[in-house]
């Protein structure tokens, strides 16, 4: 046993610690360390007492030390620290942790209840705590509850972030990121947790463990995706702060990227700082302002998307090795291998975008999310595979061709020239103007009649041919099917397994037809409880329209196929393929022409019988939700994202009219059946009514508190229903 006195003093393991010490002495201390369990304590509490981080690593030099040098037995204790900082632990095993904070189940099916939520099983365990897949009694559907670990909510300063950074994430609304509905406190110990939305499907971590890396239009798609979930979080003043991986979820049905964990990393944050100094986070994703404890902004976000870019593209993380030290190391001082070195087939401009993502200095890199989504939006555009298209098309394409070649000369030839001049542009166009009700205008309309789903969102509306039934899909997978007269409920469907996203009553008949997330069309004879006829599309089913005929059910899906199914044969009689999802479809009063909305930015136009394209509508500067032909089929309108209402000439392709909608996203749009009038709804929870001539704000109904996602005209236009996220359907009086 060796004696105190032969133990190196603390100056030698400081030495030691940070790589000083003499080459005969560094072997002596080493082979000393190996058996000496004081020594080891001393050195451990050298490493994780008064030792910054990003002093130590700034401290480590390019050069690597042999591999039997006895800095990497004494960074063995350090790396204990740092492992401690980078994945939270509890005195509690993770795998261990107890589900007492639950109450017993109302089922023995269950594991437990916490409040309205009945748990089915533990999804996934982290450094904040548990996420469970529970069902929500009260509004009918399943979702996911993110409890903060009990050991984390007993310090004062997690609990309160938690909460108040919780419901700071509520405020994101976009389809790119995952929506939190609650933040609630369970029982007498105020446990905090969130509600969310469930995703079914795998994170970019599982996919890229799966295939090593992704086809180069999967990365464009994907990481756009994430841009604008960033940008919509930014909107509202929020930094992520550990974007990996594993928060980012591709939702099963369309592969839609959902970002999740917002503000949450800033929970560890705090605790950790409370506890070691140090601060959280996934070193193979860290940007060097954080690897070095300093202030994390946007742009330390941007980096972190830069990382996970690389790694789609090159089956690897740019920075890589076997401790989290030599990972933080490399951030902060080593350059990343060139991408296409390790991957000839990714695009120059690509290559050049991720490198200045992975820039040292924040003012390098991209500096807006809303600049990148823009730039990969452009460049996806680009991938499009070329059609044959009409000659008035190709007049147009060779005017947008002249105009981007004027362009392209007045900001240089260089892509990185035109990505920072588009950045510029984008940061300083003035925003569209809100419309606002003219103070002449008529008085608030109340509604004729509320009809509740209780069931959760209510994506679709349709009245059938006497406007005495109403049908409302919802987000729960039935159908509701109401009797307009005595404002009651006359059958409920139990029509799918997932969201109900179009229901559609033909022309001539009560036939009603169904589609939804699970990718099946179902056809009933309301009020009849069971499908008479099923049909089975590839993949979920967002958009449906009869011919006026009602022998053919032409319907959409989130992968970009389109159908023509002849309801006769149940068998298709014409498909094709767009590159993007289609969100909704319409049929042209004559039965000729069909119209899709994409969330490429583009309306297209299809031959009706064949599904050949006719003509594509550019315009929208993001994913189009709603089209509408009007009652002669010479004019369609569409909405989406960009809260601006189009107008087109059918004919020829041409932009007639355009204006300023609704204060936020317009998700459905409709023609009143004599083609005067032209109804929106949107994500401000507004329906309105315009003059489909002049553009004209008519009215607006304002019963909605959120989202309206679905609004329909009953045949002879004299009634107007709307759908949303509040679970309700309200019927309006057109006057």
């Amino acid at each position: 046993m060796k004696s105190e006195s032969s133990c190196p003093p603390a100056d030698e393991l400081r030495q030691l610690l940070d790589g000083t010490l003499s080459g005969e002495r560094q072997q002596i201390c080493t082979d000393h360390m190996g058996v000496c369990v004081g020594c080891q304590s001393k050195l451990e509490g050298i490493a994780t007492q008064g030792t910054n981080l990003s002093s130590v690593v700034e401290s480590l030099h390019e050069s690597q030390l042999p591999a039997n040098s006895g800095y990497w037995v004494a960074a063995q204790a350090l790396e204990a620290a740092v492992e401690e900082t980078f994945i939270p632990r509890s005195s509690t095993r993770r795998s261990d942790m107890s589900l007492n904070f639950l109450e017993a189940p109302s089922d023995s099916a269950y594991l437990g209840r916490l409040a309205q939520f009945d748990v089915m099983r533990v999804l996934g365990r982290g450094g904040m705590g548990l996420v469970l897949e529970a069902f929500d009694t009260r509004l009918q559907r399943n979702v996911a509850l993110k409890v903060l670990d009990p050991e984390l909510a007993n310090d004062d300063v997690a609990r309160q972030r938690f909460c108040r950074e919780a419901r700071a994430a509520a405020s994101i609304t976009h389809e790119n990121v995952v929506a939190v509905h609650q933040v609630e406190k369970s029982g007498d110990e105020g446990l905090p947790y969130l509600v969310m939305q469930l995703i079914a499907g795998e994170s970019l971590e599982q996919r890229l463990t799966r295939l090593n890396k992704l086809p180069l239009r999967e990365v464009v798609r994907i990481s756009m995706q994430i841009a604008h979930g960033l940008a919509a979080a930014y909107s509202q003043g929020l930094i992520h702060r550990d974007i990996k991986p594993g928060n980012i979820l591709l939702e099963e049905a369309h592969d839609s990227v959902k970002l999740t964990d917002f503000g949450l990393a800033r929970v560890a944050d705090d605790v950790k700082l409370t506890r070691t100094g140090f601060v959280s986070g996934t070193p193979m994703y860290m940007a060097p302002e954080q690897a070095m404890g300093e202030e994390a902004d946007h742009r330390s976000d941007l980096f972190s998307l830069g990382a996970i870019m690389y790694e789609m593209c090159a089956g690897q993380p740019p920075f890589m090795g076997n401790s989290a030290l030599l990972i933080l190391k490399q951030i902060t001082d080593a350059k990343h291998r060139p991408l296409r070195e390790l991957n000839p087939q990714i695009p120059e401009w690509l290559a050049e975008t991720i490198d200045r993502l992975l820039a040292k200095n924040p003012a390098d890199r991209i500096q807006s999310a809303t600049h990148l989504a823009e730039l990969l939006e452009f460049q996806l555009a680009l991938m499009k595979t070329s059609e044959d298209l009409p000659t008035v098309c190709k007049i147009e394409a060779a005017k947008e061709a002249k105009r981007n070649r004027l362009i392209g000369t007045a900001i240089g030839v260089s892509f990185l020239a035109v990505g920072l001049m588009a950045g510029i542009f984008l940061a300083n166009r003035p925003k569209p103007e809100v419309a606002v009700v003219p103070a002449d205008a008529p008085p608030e309309i109340k509604p004729v009649a509320i009809l509740s789903a209780n069931a959760g969102t209510v994506w679709s509306v349709a009245f059938d041919r006497t406007s005495q039934m109403v049908a409302m899909g919802v987000e729960d997978g039935s159908v509701r099917l109401w009797d307009l007269p005595t404002k009651t409920v006359k059958a409920t469907l139990n029509a799918h397994r997932a969201a109900v996203w179009s229901s559609q009553f033909a022309h001539q008949g009560e036939l009603l037809a169904t589609a939804g997330d699970d990718g099946l069309i179902k056809l009933w004879n309301p009020p009849a409880a069971e499908p008479f006829k099923t049909l089975k599309h590839p993949n979920a089913v967002r958009g449906l329209a009869f011919s006026h005929d009602d022998k053919l059910l032409y319907a959409g899906d989130r992968e970009g196929g389109l159908r023509a199914w002849s309801l006769e044969t149940d068998q298709p009689v014409a498909e094709a393929q767009q590159p993007s999802a289609v969100y909704s479809i319409a049929i042209s009063p004559d039965d000729e022409t069909l119209a899709t909305a994409g969330s490429d930015k583009t309306v297209r136009l299809w031959n009706a019988k064949t599904l050949a394209m006719k003509l594509p509508l550019d315009g929208h500067s993001g994913p189009v939700y709603g089209v509408s032909f009007n009652h002669d089929g010479h004019r369609l309108a569409s909405v989406g994202w960009d809260k601006q209402v189009r107008l087109w000439d059918t004919s020829s392709g041409l932009l007639v009219k355009s204006w300023d909608g609704n204060s936020n996203d317009i998700w459905g749009v409709a023609f009143s059946p004599d083609g005067s009038k032209l109804a929106t709804g949107g994500h401000d929870g507004a329906v309105k009514l315009w003059d489909a001539q002049t553009g004209e704000l008519l009215s607006s109904y304002l019963g909605h508190k959120i989202a309206v996602h679905t609004v329909a005209f009953n045949n002879d236009g004299s009634l107007l229903a709307s759908g949303g996220r509040d679970g309700s359907v309200r019927v309006w009086k057109n006057e």
